[in-house]
This record gives C-alpha cells, sequence and structure tokens, in this order.
C-alpha cells in the first residue's frame, strides 16, 4: 500500500480551493526534510507539475524542536500501513465546510508542530 502525507494551510475548509491551500504526497516522493531556523522545518517532493522543480511546505515548530519533528516525521515515513496509508502531518482548518459553527482544532502529527506555514507547487 502507498503511503502518503497530508498537508493543508487553510483555516477555512470552504476557502481551500487552491494547488497551495492543501496536498497529498506521496511518501516515496519526499526527497529532503530541511530545518531552515529552529522553528521552521521545510519537507520538498518531486514536483507534479514540473520535474526540475522541487514542491515543498514550511511547517511552523516549537522553539528548538525542528529536530525531533523530523525524526517523528522519518518514524512516521517508515511505521507500516496500519490505516488507509495517509498520514495528516499538518491540518491548519479549523472552520468547518459552510461555515458550521464547531469546536474543530487544527491537527498536527507531533506535539511540536503548529502550523502548516506554505506550500509551494512549481
Amino acid at each position: 500500500m502507498r503511503k502518503y502525507f497530508y498537508f493543508r494551510n487553510e483555516a477555512d475548509e470552504d476557502d481551500d480551493d487552491a494547488a497551495v491551500d492543501s496536498g497529498m504526497v506521496p511518501v516515496a516522493n519526499i526527497t529532503g526534510l530541511l530545518p531552515t531556523s529552529t522553528t521552521a522545518l521545510t519537507v520538498f517532493w518531486k514536483s507534479q507539475k514540473n520535474e526540475s522543480i522541487q514542491d515543498s511546505v514550511a511547517l511552523t515548530c516549537t522553539q528548538g524542536k525542528v529536530k525531533d519533528v523530523i525524526q517523528a516525521m522519518v518514524q512516521a515515513m517508515n511505521d507500516g500501513p496500519h490505516s488507509d496509508g495517509i498520514t495528516v502531518i499538518a491540518d491548519d482548518s479549523t472552520v468547518e465546510f459552510d461555515g458550521a459553527a464547531s469546536s474543530k482544532t487544527a491537527v498536527y502529527f507531533n506535539e511540536h508542530v503548529t502550523a502548516c506555514a506554505a506550500l509551494s507547487v512549481g
């Protein structure tokens, strides 16, 4: 079974309508995990549109915990698929479709991921 990581940086599900709002990436296509500061990690993968440019997503992390997030992500990559093969890495959505009032909270695969800062699709 193929494994996928899911990322969404849009808080309102109604506004999740662009390629840079959310994405599901085959884990096999991930090419790198790059710490860009003490609070940021960029995940790179093979582009789905242009072979010469890599797509990426920036994750915001707890100060000084980027290494812990990298270790947890590598563990998630290597874990056996015990569900549908999809792991939500970061989902910033807090407002449900049609603005339904709820107590929905953002979802992150690790306690040290605090936001999905930006997706870049080439």
